[in-house]
């Protein structure tokens, strides 16, 4: 039962942080270069102009054929994807395992293909999805096998573990992330580099800050006072605000109200309610009836990284069968359901759990995995918004739709 009122609960006492500064610090300890942007796909599109300045200033021509070959996980968003795509680079997908850990072999067997193309330096992304796909050994035999290329990490999953991937010995040569996904701000996200940045990004004011600083203060008005428009208003403007980005064409900085608000954030809290919130949740589920068959999980993260360093969760993803929910169906509408239909049903009882990630074509093409991941993967907010009730809440309304099917 949900409980308000009672006796007040003893609350810790933390010390606020400058968010962007303690990254600066941990960055500057392990000898690299961090620059903020305004989101993801600009923080990529930042380190793509480097890295193409970085060639030229190598005598390499970025217009030869080949010269310019990103290989990406097909498990990429198109926030991912678009920023090589707007730039020129030839765009090579590899396969990712079932329990989302880079397919080594597919990979490396690509990059043996691609040596015979021009000037050829493989620009290649790797990305630790939820924390429990470790990036440490691939990179590693990158480096290895492949010294000429340029790594890239998304560490958008693990963005609050900064001091277990900026270290001094991380291989990767540039790492990014989006602090906007975790976080009720604007905008903001960083791109890491072990040389200082060649080039720089644009600075000012832009419709998709304002945008999203507009939507922001009317999402909070909308829990104050439940107006259904105001909702309708404020999901319009972010949606228009994602459809002003020029792909990551046009990099900015991080916008000063962002880092205004960074500047003074409770990241103990925010970490801890995570991990409480990801254990309780991830029990829960567990234990619901149709789990292993309705639903899977994926493996839960490690609470201890290296004996000591605690992970913070991103979001607890669930993988649907939905051969299995409409084949054990009972009602019309369950023996027709769709990953999207019931994404719908839940969103109509309060949780809304978004699809991640729609691939491209190519990309659900070249790797068969990426593409039922794509197609029944839903992940849910465990975040510092919430407590222990609200992960009650999500347990019972998967339950109950699930059984309702």
């Amino acid at each position: 039962m949900y409980e308000i009122g009672s006796e007040f609960n003893l609350e810790k006492t933390t010390e606020r942080k400058d968010l962007t500064f303690e990254l600066s610090e941990v960055a500057e300890k392990a000898g690299r270069y961090i620059e903020f942007l305004r989101c993801g796909r600009d923080a990529i599109g930042f380190v793509a102009d480097d890295i193409i300045a970085r060639f030229q200033d190598d005598g390499i021509n970025p217009r030869e054929e080949g010269a310019l070959t990103a290989f990406l996980p097909a498990l990429a968003c198109d926030s991912m994807v678009l920023p090589f795509e707007v730039r020129g680079f030839k765009l090579v997908y590899y396969k990712v395992k079932e329990d989302l850990s880079i397919d080594a072999e597919d990979l490396f067997s690509k990059l043996e293909k691609g040596k015979g193309e021009g000037s050829f330096k493989p620009v290649i992304l790797i990305m630790n999805y939820f924390g429990v796909s470790d990036t440490a050994d691939i990179a590693k035999s990158i480096r290895e096998r492949c010294s000429d290329a340029v790594i890239i990490e998304d560490v958008t999953h693990i963005l609050f573990d900064d001091k277990a991937y900026l270290t001094k010995n991380a291989i990767p040569d540039y790492q990014v992330g989006s602090i906007r996904k975790w976080l009720g701000v604007p905008d903001g996200a960083f791109a890491v580099s072990k040389s200082e940045f060649l080039m720089g990004a644009l600075t000012g004011e832009t419709d998709f800050t304002a945008l999203r600083l507009e939507a922001l203060t009317e999402k909070s008005e909308y829990l104050e006072k439940g107006d259904p428009e105001i909702k309708v208003h404020f999901r319009k403007l972010l949606s228009d605000a994602e459809d002003s980005l020029s792909d990551g064409l046009d990099p900015y900085h991080m916008s000063d109200v962002s880092a205004e608000l960074l500047s003074d954030f409770d990241t103990y809290k925010m970490s801890d309610r995570r991990r409480a919130n990801y254990r309780n949740l991830y029990k829960l589920l567990s234990e619901l009836p149709l789990c292993g068959k309705a639903f899977s999980l994926l493996p839960e993260i490690p609470e201890v990284y290296d004996g000591e360093y605690k992970y913070t969760p991103f979001m607890l993803p669930i993988v649907l069968d939905i051969d299995f929910m409409r084949r054990s169906a009972i009602t019309e509408a369950g023996k027709n359901i769709t990953r999207d239909g019931f994404e719908r049903m839940l969103a109509e009882k309060g949780v809304y759990a978004p699809v991640l990630w729609p691939i491209l074509p190519d990309a659900a093409k070249a790797c068969e995995t990426s593409a039922h991941f794509s197609d029944n993967m839903l992940a849910f907010w465990i975040d510092q918004r919430y407590n222990r009730f609200d992960m009650e809440q999500i347990a019972a309304v998967l339950g109950e739709e699930l059984s309702r099917l």
